[in-house]
């Protein structure tokens, strides 16, 4: 009877056994149904990138040519003859000082040169009755040498007597202070009756030119290649933004610095514009956009797809077996919400959403795509991408947003750029 009960217990203990075993080799009924449960992920499809490259800076408006008029010699202001914010034109009269002293200096140097003139005249009468006296054998040779003399020292006097009218006319111009470029005339600190001189700390009137300007901004040097290669294939356009964004101008990029500033490492850059409506202000500060060509080689795919890992960046691929592999990417910019990339292929759908929760290898589910925004909100947000505000609001002139594109559809593409 004992041994047959020891028998039976040794037989619930090894069933026993067994059954923990195989319940310790398999998991719980809840990781198992995750487990068998493909990650929902939204997908995108990567495009071909037409984005152009677009180099933001900051920038400042600076006039081509600002002079400030110092007077030339010491006077008193006798007329002001322009106000503040005037313009004016070359050449136009601005201030005249008193010239009352000047005046007499030319007039009685030309009263000199009368007088002289008239003796030139009788020497000359003198010289030319020797010369009959002499052919007649009344005067001798060396008589007529002197008259000769005195004529030549009187046509001297003369040339002397212009030369010294010339300064007095010269005296009497710099008693006037004209413009010598066309601009707008800034603040004026003297009226008639102040005393100028010429050692002036500060200038009795500045004149700045306003159309065209020029618009000042630096990039990094390691831009500059880019940039270069760009403006050989075709002009680069520039535009111009305020700070409200009430101003929107585009030009043209002319000049770049010929040395790199080894402090800052930028490089200095200026953009021409048309200004004809005075719409950008000297010393103003503009957002500045630079078109240098379009990127080569490049892709597009929704920021929400590229993800930084320890490696760098990289986008979920996923193909047909719906199985998320990891592509390395190189960012070569962002532009409306795309980033635009080189190492991935147009065509190829990238995991947009989701992305955190997947491993490489790990199948995926695949959600249907989303509904697109509302026709109102993609009118806004074209009419914000072309620069332009929808009905009823204050933005960009029409036609400084279509300018953005000026490379990519009025001129050849500059596919030296990146």
């Amino acid at each position: 009877m004992n041994k047959k009960m020891v028998i039976g217990s040794a037989l619930v203990a090894a069933l026993a056994a067994g059954v923990w075993w195989q319940g310790a080799r398999q998991p719980p009924a809840g990781e198992q149904a995750r487990a068998k449960r493909a990650t929902a992920v939204q997908l995108a499809t990567v495009r071909a990138s037409q984005q152009p490259v677009v180099l933001t800076a900051n920038g400042s408006v600076t006039a081509l040519e600002r002079v400030e008029l110092r007077p030339q010699a010491n006077g008193v202001v006798a007329r002001l003859l322009v106000t503040e914010g005037s313009m004016v034109q070359p050449g136009q009269l601005l201030v005249q000082l008193d010239d009352a002293s000047e005046l007499a200096a030319l007039a009685k140097a030309r009263a000199q040169l009368a007088s002289d003139q008239a003796q030139l005249t009788s020497a000359e009468r003198e010289l030319a009755r020797g010369r009959d006296l002499l052919r007649q054998q009344f005067i001798s040779q060396s008589a007529l040498d002197t008259l000769q003399a005195t004529a030549d020292s009187r046509r001297a006097t003369l040339a002397s007597d212009r030369a010294q009218i010339q300064a007095a006319q010269v005296a009497l111009q710099q008693k006037q202070l004209r413009a010598q470029v066309a601009g707008r005339i800034g603040a004026i600190s003297l009226a008639p009756g102040a005393l100028v001189t010429t050692g002036m700390a500060e200038p009795v009137l500045t004149i700045t030119r306003m159309n065209p300007v020029m618009v000042s901004f630096t990039l990094p040097e390691q831009q500059l290649t880019a940039v270069r290669q760009a403006q050989a294939a075709a002009p680069l356009a520039v535009l111009a933004h305020s700070g409200d964004g009430s101003v929107c101008r585009q030009g043209e990029l002319s000049f770049i610095d010929s040395a790199v500033d080894s402090a800052s490492g930028n490089v200095l850059l200026k953009a021409r514009f048309d200004n004809r409506d005075a719409a950008l202000w000297p010393g103003q500060f503009v957002s500045v956009q630079l078109q240098a060509g379009q990127y080569r080689d490049a892709a597009a795919l929704p920021v929400a797809g590229l993800i930084t890992g320890p490696d760098g960046q990289f986008a979920y691929a996923v193909g047909a077996d719906n199985k998320a592999q990891p592509v390395p990417l190189t960012l070569l910019g962002i532009a409306n919400e795309q980033a635009i990339v080189r190492g991935i292929q147009p065509g190829v759908k990238v995991i947009v959403s989701g992305g955190q929760n997947v491993r490489p290898g790990e199948t995926v589910q695949p959600l249907p795509p989303r509904k697109p925004a509302a026709k109102a909100a993609g009118n806004y947000a074209a009419s914000a991408a072309a620069g332009a505000t929808p009905r009823g609001g204050k933005g960009a002139p029409a036609g400084c947003g279509a300018a953005a594109n000026v490379n990519a559809a009025g001129r050849r593409p500059a596919s030296g750029a990146q």
